[in-house]
């Protein structure tokens, strides 16, 4: 079979946003950059699709922002519905595309800006030298090597334990939660109508959350999650059967379901959050994206993270440059410091808010108090923007002002 040896600066295991976002950020830069995927682009990827600030602000720092919403359904709202039906609605621009679609943007960027692109490689086996990673070997689908050799290699290779396990940075093999989804085609009013992203706590799901997303092309993206690091486990755990009984339940998805014909059958994936389940770095390895666990506990949401932990990831290396003495166990200390610095304390204060919300007597307290009072639309508003901590609304303390307030 044929063997193909590279070398190159960094090595970036992974396409979707995390690993491309990094790859954009350091061939810009002048690197030299091979970024390889087990599949070949464009692909899909489960997933709810939205696009909340966070993520709007990291297609904002790789110029990519209005690339992607020329190609998505743009919003400005989101409707939160508690177990009692009564919704929240939260002011707040926000956007919806296929995954299919954004992760090509991004990956073609990549490839545009001068990163080496290799689809079709299955990761083999780590490389290592003196203590540290030093590259990787892939099998491609007709069993050809692939070998590259590269001072710093990223990992971002989304929940799956398995590459985790070939670079010695696992820590925990089962995800922290499951989610499936279907796509929809509504009729053009009722589509028109739906003009907000969804969020159910419905009271058939448990544990967990039901979306109603809309599209482009008036497609929406209908799906539920649970979590297994919740408090208690939902009754059922089935996520076709959770599936059905969100879409029997909450009222917007039943309007949905009568306006509307399937476009998919159900596809389900696992999620890793709260920076939870593996080792964040080793020397010559940095972990990014839902590989480091960089989804929210709260809300699903990892797009925007993955892309803020691969910028971050690359600014790390490019600073290192600066000082030719930094070795790559260097790199990797400043790397999880950096991540740790700005976002364990964020993961924790969401990780609360989900336990928080998991009463459904809190979620529908808050959900009428949010009606009523500013302070806690305030803080909901806050919650989506990112710009308060979550333990300000949910504490004994934030509890008590919401009912005073």
């Amino acid at each position: 079979m044929a063997i193909q040896d590279i070398q190159v600066d960094s090595l970036v295991i992974g396409a979707g946003p995390a690993g491309s976002a990094a790859a954009i950020q350091l061939a810009k830069a002048g690197l030299s950059v091979a970024l390889v995927d087990r599949l070949a682009f464009p692909r899909d990827k489960v997933c709810g699709d939205a696009l909340i600030p966070d993520a709007l602000r990291a297609l904002d720092e790789l110029c990519l922002k209005d690339r992607v919403l020329e190609k998505a359904r743009f919003l400005e709202k989101i409707r939160v519905y508690a177990p009692n039906e009564r919704f929240i609605v939260i002011p707040g621009d926000c956007a919806c595309v296929p995954r299919e679609t954004l992760d090509d943007i991004i990956r073609r960027e990549a490839v545009y800006r001068g990163a080496q692109f290799y689809a079709g490689f299955n990761l083999h086996a780590a490389l290592r030298a003196d203590g540290a990673v030093q590259g990787a070997i892939f099998v491609g689908q007709q069993g050809q090597t692939l070998t590259v050799r590269a001072r710093v290699t990223l990992l971002a290779t989304g929940a799956a334990a398995e590459p985790l396990k070939r670079f010695s940075v696992c820590e925990r093999v089962s995800p922290s939660a499951i989610a499936a989804r279907i796509y929809v085609k509504a009729d053009e009013q009722f589509a028109r109508h739906c003009d907000y992203l969804c969020i159910s706590f419905s009271r058939t799901i448990g544990r967990g959350y039901g979306w109603i997303f809309p599209g482009p092309e008036n497609v929406f993206n209908v799906g539920v999650g649970y979590y297994y690091d919740a408090r208690s486990k939902p009754p059922e755990t089935n996520v076709r059967t959770l599936l059905g009984e969100f879409l029997s339940a909450c009222p917007p998805a039943i309007e949905l379901i009568q306006r509307s014909r399937p476009l998919t059958c159900l596809k389900g994936a696992p999620l890793r959050t709260a920076l939870g389940g593996s080792r964040l770095a080793a020397p010559g390895l940095l972990v990014i994206g839902e590989a480091a666990g960089m989804t929210y506990s709260f809300s699903g949401e990892g797009i925007g993270k993955a892309m803020e932990s691969g910028i971050l990831a690359a600014d790390v290396i490019l600073n290192s440059l600066r000082n030719t003495q930094t070795t790559v166990a260097e790199i990797a200390r400043d790397y999880s410091a950096r991540i740790r610095e700005l976002f364990t304390e964020r993961f924790s204060a969401y990780k609360i808010a989900q336990d928080w919300l998991s009463s459904p007597t809190i979620a529908n307290f808050l959900a009428w108090k949010a009606n009523r009072s500013p302070f806690v639309q305030r803080q909901l508003e806050g919650l989506f923007q990112e710009t308060v901590d979550p333990r300000q609304l949910f504490s004994l303390t934030g509890v008590m002002r919401s009912l005073i307030s």
